[in-house]
């Protein structure tokens, strides 16, 4: 199917060639360094102030969005880079830089100089006058073996059948569940002291040396931090959303650098819908093991049996459908406590891009897979260098559990 023109069955494509406003499509591109060495002290930067460690996450996202009107000022192609949760960086391109495979072609992406394919990405990100961005990305990665959401008729990927209906809000697919990464790249991160901060050195120091004969001199100046990453041997995730609007919340948890089962790939997402008036609940996920999917989404049958949200953690328990005449049941706990977030940019009310959405790219998910049937347990394994986000009112989302009176009647988690 994915050899046909029709692009329903080529989610991973740009899918927005007819649109000119009220729009926006990203991918999302996460790659992660080897897990070797990961207890050791010193692994847990891009440091807050631009230090760069060899062992890090990554997320590269190219996109473009289109504003409220045909000839809004606000319509821009973008790249948008995070560094382990600690630092983000944002790119704004003219939308004549960006650039996309047809029905017909392979797939690819281009903004400004930088590509993105199935094989691999080429980086050349440079900041210009304007851009929220310091840092200066360049370099290949290639992809080995990937593992894209298996496409059928009646199942477009992460959407399942639901990806059929018309109108929606948004619309996820993952591009790659899993795959190995070789190469490397250089960042370059640029530090500026302003006059003004000049300025207010001068006087705390003029007012601790009150004797003091020779004022101070402080001058304007900047700093940069360079470093390669090898990303041999890491491992890379690639996903995609498509539509008008982000939802209004949502929960959403990915991981594929699990210590003992590499490969494995685990990827959640719970949030509100709209739906003709309607505000519905609603969750796509699958655990991607041993060259397998189990999908744990509402329209395969799945069930939640408990979700708890709070400043600490996130706890999940699902139950799937039956996939391959086997029934599966999922744990999952989100370590929150000291896990740094930094706030990505996002589509806001169809008018701008704009800081919106606070994002972890260090949490820890602690899943466990069991036999639905007897209560086997078939994987017991921590992913690092876990994405997490929760966005808005999620109370609301655990008060939608099915079985409890303050769930929906109509559609229920």
């Amino acid at each position: 199917l994915r050899s046909t023109t029709l692009l329903k069955f080529q989610p991973d494509k740009y899918q927005g060639q007819h649109k000119r406003k009220r729009y926006f499509e990203g991918w999302y591109y996460k790659f992660v360094t080897p897990l070797n060495g990961l207890s050791t002290a010193n692994t847990t930067t891009p440091t807050t102030d631009g230090g760069i460690s060899s062992s890090m996450s990554m997320a590269v996202v190219p996109g473009i969005f289109y504003g409220n009107t045909t000839d809004s000022t606000e319509s821009h192609a973008f790249i948008f880079v995070t560094l382990s949760g600690k630092q983000q960086h944002y790119y704004k391109f003219p939308i004549h830089e960006f650039s996309y495979a047809s029905g017909r072609e392979e797939y690819y992406i281009s903004v400004g100089p930088t590509i993105f394919t199935h094989s691999g990405v080429s980086l050349d990100i440079v900041p210009k006058e304007g851009d929220d961005a310091t840092l200066t990305l360049r370099g290949n990665l290639s992809f080995h073996n990937p593992h894209p959401w298996p496409i059928s008729p009646l199942g477009l990927g992460a959407m399942g059948p639901v990806g059929w209906l018309p109108g929606l809000e948004c619309t996820h697919g993952i591009v790659s569940f899993d795959h190995v990464l070789r190469g490397s790249l250089l960042l370059e991160t640029t530090t500026r002291t302003n006059e003004d901060g000049c300025k207010e050195e001068m006087q705390e120091e003029e007012e601790e040396e009150d004797d003091a004969t020779t004022p101070t001199t402080c001058s304007a100046s900047s700093s940069v931090v360079s470093s390669v990453i090898s990303f041999d041997n890491g491992r890379g995730y690639t996903e995609k959303d498509h539509g008008r609007s982000f939802p209004s919340l949502w929960v959403w948890i990915q991981s594929n650098s699990f210590r003992n089962h590499p490969g494995t790939s685990l990827f959640v997402s719970i949030a509100r819908m709209p739906y003709l008036g309607m505000e519905l609940p609603g969750f796509t996920a699958a655990l991607w093991h041993e060259e397998q999917l189990i999908p744990f989404a509402t329209w395969s049958g799945a069930k939640f049996e408990e979700v708890r949200i709070s400043e600490e953690e996130v706890y999940i328990v699902m139950r799937s459908g039956r996939v391959r005449h086997q029934r599966y049941r999922i744990e999952i706990t989100v370590d929150r406590r000291n896990v740094p977030e930094v706030l990505l940019y996002a589509p806001v009310n169809f008018t701008t891009m704009a800081p919106f959405v606070w994002e972890a790219l260090q949490a820890r998910v602690h899943m466990r897979l069991l036999d639905a049937r007897n209560g086997d347990v078939l994987v017991d394994d921590v992913g690092e260098y876990a994405g997490l986000e929760v966005h808005g009112n999620v109370q609301w989302l655990v008060d939608n559990v099915c079985g409890k009176e303050t769930a929906s009647k109509i559609v229920c988690l």
